[in-house]
């Protein structure tokens, strides 16, 4: 059942040097990203459009998930799951890949199944009405396609807003990756 396959494929993947290791990392992301907090300043700002950055949000389970949010819902956006790997004592490359989390995909299959269901319950009545059914199906592809096209064009957004707070947190914590003072 490869149908959806397409639109659950990773948008980007890269990697990034950081200072943090992998516990300070989920330690200051959880300081940074808080979880899904709707009633903050920060979440008001970027649901109606007043901020000019991406929001990220931390999966409660792994803060090593953040889920973008911006001026508008798109179910199709790209979520951030960061992997750790040590490289040495004071350095660390975390592997990036932007890609939707996949939670909706099983409803697609439901609709396209009810569609098809509808579409043959409806053939018994008049003889036309399974090409209802299949402009349906039309319709859902032509509203995923349109989902995943907007989904692709944040992703340079993300990433950028993304890196830009990594490299905020390294500030504070005082060392940015390929300092002298390491």
């Amino acid at each position: 059942m490869k149908l959806f396959d397409k639109y659950f494929q990773p948008y980007a993947e890269y990697c990034l040097r950081t200072t943090f290791s992998e516990d300070e990392l989920k330690e200051a992301l959880v300081k940074e990203c808080p979880v899904c907090d709707l009633c903050s300043w920060k979440a008001i700002k970027a649901t109606f459009g007043l901020s000019r950055t991406i929001v990220f949000f931390c999966d409660p389970d792994n803060p090593l998930c953040l889920h973008p949010l911006k001026a508008y819902r798109n179910t199709s956006r790209g979520d951030l799951f960061i992997r750790c790997d040590k490289i040495s004592g004071t350095e660390t490359i975390l592997h990036i890949s932007i890609a939707q989390s996949g939670k909706y995909k099983w409803s697609l299959y439901g609709i396209c199944i009810f569609a098809v269901l509808w579409g043959i319950a409806a053939a018994f009545v008049i003889w036309w009405g399974i090409f209802l059914s299949v402009i349906f199906i039309g319709l859902v592809f032509i509203v995923l396609e349109s989902c995943h096209a907007m989904a692709m064009d944040e992703v340079p957004q993300i990433r950028q807003d993304f890196e830009s707070m990594l490299r905020a947190l390294e500030r504070k914590k005082g060392v940015l990756p390929g300092d002298k003072n390491e």
